[in-house]
């Protein structure tokens, strides 16, 4: 498992710079329009990143074939690379954590922070969520598929919801959703999300067995 683990993370470690930049920019630009939600999207798009960056380092230098005939075990070439991407997600959600608190206090706004801090915890959970899914599809179809089904997956919906709001049509569904979050007291919204959280973890967790009992079946 050390071994995989060192493997993945040498393959991972080249885009440590480009995602530092990324963060730095984007953050820098969240401070000067004044909109902290930028920021968390990005650290979103970010973690989504994190499977392309590994799969896409494999297929460029031939590790994804080498390691399937190496005498290893499925489950821990799997589990490395689930784990790397986890911490990598926790890190950036470490981040999103202390820039929001720096944002509300560099703005003078220390009533702020429970807000910024559910909406940090909203973000991780789709994060978590979306990670663990496009490494299942990425065992089974490929990291190119896997973006590809992942970026429809992420802006169809979004897509549809600012149709449906442009044009003023009214779903049912998520209107009475909107009166049911309204009515949520902040104590409560905190919990609620804590328990999507906890949720996507379970998704995560769920992804990375579909990912073992995939790669136990890849032949070279």
């Amino acid at each position: 498992m050390k071994a995989m683990l060192y493997a993945d993370w040498m393959n991972f470690r080249q885009s440590i710079r480009s995602i530092l930049f990324v963060l730095v920019v984007f953050a820098a630009t969240a401070l000067v329009w004044n909109k902290l939600m930028f920021f968390n999207f990005i650290v979103v798009m970010l973690s989504i990143m994190i499977p392309t960056t590994l799969f896409a380092a494999d297929q460029a230098y031939g590790w994804n074939r080498l390691s399937l005939s190496l005498p290893i075990l499925r489950h821990e070439a799997v589990a490395s690379r689930f784990l790397l991407a986890l911490a990598v997600n926790l890190t950036l959600f470490a981040c999103s954590l202390v820039f929001a608190t720096f944002y509300c206090l560099a703005h003078g706004q220390p009533q702020a922070l429970m807000e910024n801090y559910v909406s940090v915890l909203a973000c991780e959970a789709v994060a978590v969520i979306m990670i663990g899914v496009e490494m299942a599809v990425a065992f089974k179809w490929g990291i190119q598929k896997a973006g590809y089904i992942m970026l429809a997956a992420f802006f169809l919906p979004l897509a549809l919801v600012f149709a449906a709001v442009s044009l003023e049509i009214r779903i049912p569904l998520l209107a009475a959703a909107g009166r049911w979050l309204a009515g949520v007291d902040e104590r409560r919204f905190v919990f609620l999300l804590l328990g999507c959280l906890a949720v996507a973890l379970m998704v995560y967790l769920l992804c990375y067995r579909v990912s073992v009992r995939l790669y136990r079946k890849k032949e070279l």
